[in-house]
């Protein structure tokens, strides 16, 4: 389920744009469970994990579709990776990882090496594996859809719905980066971590209205409740259109935004954007079924 917590967080920013997750100066938006070693530490704008299979570090925040890019160096046995969608609870049985592997194991196949959804899916496209040089890795979670990039060029394309093993993911969670899986002294750095939170920009979320899988319109849905007010003017729109999956799904989220406006521990601030954004509404002279919907959810906010 799509965490509302994400909204809280500082992703307000224009469409397309990104936000640092990391500030590379401590590890503010980022947990590491206890039980074991903390393994990641911050110097010089860098984290880095040394420590071997000590405790593997999350953002408190959770995401479901966004861009996470940055910049990655592995030592000559540097052994992590990627956690996209996870319970850091269970991460690697709720989530998957994208590898990151130094080229020295045997056991480095297309399924195992970096950029590969770990065990799931294969590199169609087998990236650079220099150790100890910068690299740059960019992940699109994007509904059913998950692509790796490693220095601008595409490693892996998966659809988690062609993947059997993968419906069962989860559809949102933490970001995460594995522990040094590797013997003491080896090592992965990270820097310039960035995400462009795609459940934050109002036309990606309506998109996802027409999705084929429920799951991914409910995860819609939510986002855009979420986003709140300001997604009343396009959702009247969106009920204005062809699609009776996207109107029914638009409808609903109309409700559920009046619902949380106009409930007693609402903010007034709330409340009030509610209310201008569907008179605005009604000003673009919607149809007569859609002009008397949304009067009646003004009356639920004059009550």
């Amino acid at each position: 389920m799509w965490c509302l917590v994400a909204a809280t967080t500082a992703f307000g920013a224009a469409d397309g744009a990104f936000a640092p997750l990391f500030n590379g100066k401590e590890l503010s938006g980022w947990m590491m469970p206890t039980g074991k070693p903390p393994a990641f530490a911050v110097a010089d704008g860098i984290l880095e994990t040394r420590v071997p299979n000590g405790s593997d570090i999350f953002t408190t925040a959770w995401y479901g579709n966004y861009v996470l890019r940055f910049e990655y160096l592995l030592s000559k046995v540097g052994n992590s990776g990627v956690l996209i969608r996870c319970d850091p609870k269970n991460p690697w049985g709720t989530g998957v990882e994208v590898q990151l592997l130094a080229p020295w194991t045997p056991h480095r196949d297309d399924l195992h090496c970096t950029g590969s959804l770990y065990g799931y899916v294969a590199v169609t496209n087998r990236p650079d594996e220099t150790t100890g040089i910068w690299h740059r890795m960019e992940i699109r979670c994007d509904r059913n859809t998950v692509e790796v990039s490693v220095d601008g060029k595409l490693t892996t394309r998966a659809d988690t719905l062609a993947v059997k093993a993968l419906n069962a993911k989860l559809l949102s969670g933490a970001i995460g980066f594995q522990s040094n899986h590797s013997k003491q002294g080896e090592f992965a750095q990270f820097r310039k971590i960035e995400l462009r939170d795609l459940d934050r920009e109002p036309d990606y979320v309506l998109a996802g209205f027409s999705h084929a899988d429920e799951r991914f319109r409910v995860q819609a849905r939510e986002a855009a409740v979420a986003l709140g007010p300001v997604m009343i003017v396009p959702l009247v729109r969106t009920m204005e259109g062809e699609s009776v999956m996207a109107r029914s799904v638009a409808r609903q989220a109309l409700f559920d935004i009046t619902a949380a406006a106009s409930a007693p521990q609402a903010d007034a601030a709330v409340r009030d954007a509610a209310s201008r954004a569907l008179r605005e509404a009604l000003d673009t002279k919607p149809s007569a079924p859609t002009a008397g919907y949304v009067t009646w959810l003004l009356g639920m906010l004059r009550k």
